[in-house]
């Protein structure tokens, strides 16, 4: 019986991100190749084919093999599939999910890129389980996508959930859609960028000059991380300003769609979460409306870079037989042999290794399991873990120095170092994402 995959593609205004995916959301193998520049649509679409080969190539899969493609575009798409608007790429009025279908012969689903990745979010990351979700994406703007019921909520036109376009304060700065006082023009990080420039301009001191350059023609989320660190005052105050404009929308948010949860993510957030999501927490346990009802959730992403691919995948995968999805387990199958030793998938681990969030086993390199520093952990929970396990043989034990211990409490990321049978068990019946660190 031939192995089955899917095809995700996120086509950004940079680059195109593509993943040969299995039934369970692994990736076997991904591909990330510089969008065209200024580029029509036939070269973009040439690209996008380009991407399909090599990976169906890399992993030598027939396309036969693939039971579907998921496509997601920076803009508005319709419920058929065909791509209304593109303010970056030019893919404006191309009917992409029929070009897919009518080239590959297989199931194809396109929609906004950050609708899938609240998709991808919700299938296999921070969102699990959850039917109600607000997905909030800080970056150079602010993206936004709603699931509701279980669906995601597009809109007569592919356009609803424009979160960053919602008004939070009619008096506020012009935004680049037209109007005034938008969310993005508060916190995206353009926004940001424009209240630090327009404070050092009027003589206020800032260590961001240092970091980021005098000039300050760029300011990215890394600089503004560090200005936070250093407790820079004027960074400290707009990134507080801008936080508490992504509270006063969930506020609101959370009155017209109660979700369970709110999953933040972008490069803002995966730099400066930390001191961004506590202001959103506050914000909504202080709403007198739901005081006597359960304060939705507030998660960082997990899946990073792969939310959007992943959540291609989960469009397209909801048009197949439920019998094509049947795979192997996301995560590998660990037990620990009668002589002590721990076997993945069925082959014995001759040292120390470690399984990813992401269900991949790998070497641990340069990092000695007994003692694990900030960067050893920072590198071990790169996918996005819940739970880090440290399954230690007879006679080891690991070791958290200060600022890892620190790093997982930050990033909420639970740590339990045992022996190797309660550690697997621990891995085995767990539903979180997870990481496991053999040392033996």
């Amino acid at each position: 019986m031939f192995k089955k995959y899917f095809i995700g593609i996120d086509i950004g205004g940079t680059k195109i991100y593509g993943g040969l995916v299995s039934p369970s959301g692994k990736i076997a193998r991904a591909i990330k190749v510089p969008t065209p520049a200024k580029a029509s649509a036939g070269a973009i679409l040439a690209a996008l084919y380009q991407v399909i080969k090599e990976l169906l190539k890399e992993e030598n899969v027939q396309l036969k093999n693939i039971l579907g493609i998921g496509v997601a575009v920076p803009g508005v798409v319709d419920g058929a599939g065909k791509v209304v608007v593109t303010p970056n790429i030019s893919l404006s009025g191309v009917d992409l999910r029929k070009i897919l279908v009518k080239k590959y012969g297989t199931a194809a689903a396109v929609g906004n890129d950050v609708n899938f990745g609240v998709m991808g979010e919700r299938w296999l990351g921070a969102a699990r389980k959850a039917n109600n979700v607000v997905g909030i994406f800080p970056g150079t703007g602010v993206g936004g996508g709603v699931i509701a019921g279980g669906r995601m909520v597009d809109g007569a036109q592919g356009a609803a959930a424009e979160l960053g376009h919602m008004s939070v304060d009619p008096a506020g700065p012009k935004c680049t859609c037209g109007n005034t006082g938008c969310l993005e023009a508060l916190a995206g990080r353009w926004a940001i960028e424009r209240d630090i420039r327009a404070a050092v301009k009027d003589g206020e001191a800032s260590l961001i000059e240092n970091i980021a350059g005098k000039e300050l023609r760029q300011i990215k989320s890394g600089a503004i991380k560090k200005a936070l660190q250093a407790k820079d005052p004027l960074v400290t105050r707009v990134i507080r300003r801008s936080s508490e404009a992504l509270g006063s929308a969930c506020v609101s948010l959370n009155h017209i769609f109660n979700p369970e949860a709110f999953i933040f993510g972008g490069g803002l957030v995966e730099s400066c979460g930390e001191y961004i999501l506590p202001v959103v927490e506050r914000a909504l346990k202080q709403d007198p409306f739901f005081a006597r009802l359960n304060t939705p959730r507030v998660l960082q992403a997990k899946l990073g870079d792969d939310a959007t691919m992943l959540g291609a995948v989960a469009a397209v995968r909801q048009e197949c037989d439920p019998r094509d999805l049947k795979d192997a387990p996301y995560y590998p199958v660990v037990r620990v042999t009668p002589s002590g030793k721990l076997s993945v998938k069925g082959r014995l681990m001759s040292g120390p290794f470690f399984i990813r969030a992401d269900g991949k086993v790998k070497e641990l390199g340069d990092i000695t399991p007994s003692y694990l520093a900030e960067r050893d952990v920072e590198e071990l929970c790169r996918k996005g873990p819940e739970l880090f396990i440290a399954a230690c043989g007879a006679g080891k034990k690991t070791v958290l120095a200060l600022k890892a211990a620190r790093f997982l409490k930050k990033k909420k990321i639970a740590f339990k170092a045992c022996g190797l049978k309660e550690a697997v068990r621990f891995y085995s019946i767990s539903d979180e994402r997870r990481v496991i660190l053999g040392n033996f």
